[in-house]
């Protein structure tokens, strides 16, 4: 059983105004198109990138609009796209980070913008992000080539660096995620006074921000890994990932499969992204309050209702959606490493005790 934010949680008037930004931003940005294509399912375990698909979703859906093509980063097929929207807009996923830190959805983008010209790309909010200037200056010179890309950007610094390099209809809307409006928050008793969910080591975005002192009790973890006591998935969930597991490999290495296996495929995305955001909230909800360097543990914190403390990751687009955005939120405390959260944590304990 779970139970859900009301009008008297202390965010929910911000948590309607991101929602209706979404909403806004991408009927502009639609201009009146009625059927699209969504590319870029993240199919892997990471709870704020299914946000991010399952955002969309219910954005597109309340903007009556219909999705004609779905696919995963690795399963595209433009013959598949072709036949089933031969004309209208073709939506990139957001999540990730619009650059080269993710090589399989960077390589998804520079290859729509080669093949689908005569047809307007839309970028779902993204960040943007190049390690390696090369790579930034290739994917200036495909967009400006393309000539019809609409970029949304989800904080004011990447709306900075895209109209200075790109050659686009370039504008801010929040994060996808935030078109859920509210979500469910588990029931049941938290058993550590903070869960600490962080990047570790090797990750791009990851940033060593100290350890937790030792007089709270705390779990330690990555939810992009296994964890202890793994939550329970419905039984909807497993049947998708079951069938998932069996139709994304073919569908990746065959390029005829793919071509005709494509709307079974697709139809796993909505009950796996579920399984995976359902994962996410339960493994939040075993901490009291929640301390994190991730970008949709800080969403998804607010979403559900919880008080958590917020720290940056590698090249700042925590920070930057923060103070573009949810920075007025009362649920939410920006620290810069765990000297300052050892504070913020105390102080919200503090306050759930009184």
């Amino acid at each position: 059983m779970r139970t859900r934010p009301t009008a008297s949680d202390p965010d929910a008037e911000l948590l309607a105004e991101l929602a209706d930004r979404v909403d806004t931003g991408l009927r502009s940005a639609l201009a009146g198109a009625r059927e699209v294509a969504l590319v870029s399912f993240p199919n892997h375990n990471n709870p704020g990138d299914s946000a991010i698909w399952l955002g969309a979703l219910a954005s597109l859906r309340r903007l009556g609009v219909r999705i004609r093509y779905r696919c995963a980063w690795c399963t595209y097929d433009p013959d598949a796209l072709r036949r089933a929207l031969p004309q209208g807009p073709v939506l990139l996923n957001g999540g990730g980070n619009f650059g080269d830190l993710y090589a399989g959805q960077q390589d998804l983008r520079e290859r729509l913008l080669a093949e689908l010209t005569g047809r307007r790309l839309i970028q779902l909010p993204q960040s943007i992000h190049f390690r390696d200037d090369a790579n930034l200056q290739r994917m200036r010179r495909l967009v400006e080539r393309h000539g019809d890309v609409t970029l949304l950007v989800r904080e004011r610094r990447s709306e900075a660096l895209a109209r200075e390099v790109f050659d686009a209809d370039v504008r801010l809307v929040p994060d996808m995620a935030f078109a859920l409006r509210e979500l469910p928050r588990p029931v049941g008793t938290p058993d550590v006074d903070a869960l600490w969910l962080h990047r570790v080591a090797g990750d791009p975005e990851y940033v060593d921000h100290g350890r937790p002192p030792a007089d709270l009790s705390v779990h330690d973890l990555e939810w992009l890994r296994g964890v202890p006591g793994e939550p329970a998935w419905s039984r909807g969930a497993r049947l998708a990932r079951a069938a998932n597991d069996r139709l994304l490999p073919r569908c990746r290495d065959d390029r005829r499969w793919a071509r005709h296996a494509w709307r079974p495929l697709a139809a796993t995305f909505a009950p796996l992204g579920t399984g995976y955001l359902d994962r996410g909230l339960n493994i939040m909800a075993t901490g009291r309050v929640l301390v994190t360097d991730k970008l949709h543990g800080h969403i998804l914190a607010l979403l559900s209702g919880q008080p958590h403390v917020v720290m940056d990751n590698s090249y700042g687009k925590v920070s930057a959606t923060y103070e573009t955005w949810t920075h007025p939120s009362t649920l939410a405390h920006w620290a810069r490493d765990w000297d300052e959260a050892r504070a913020l944590v105390g102080d919200i304990l503090g306050r759930s005790n009184a």
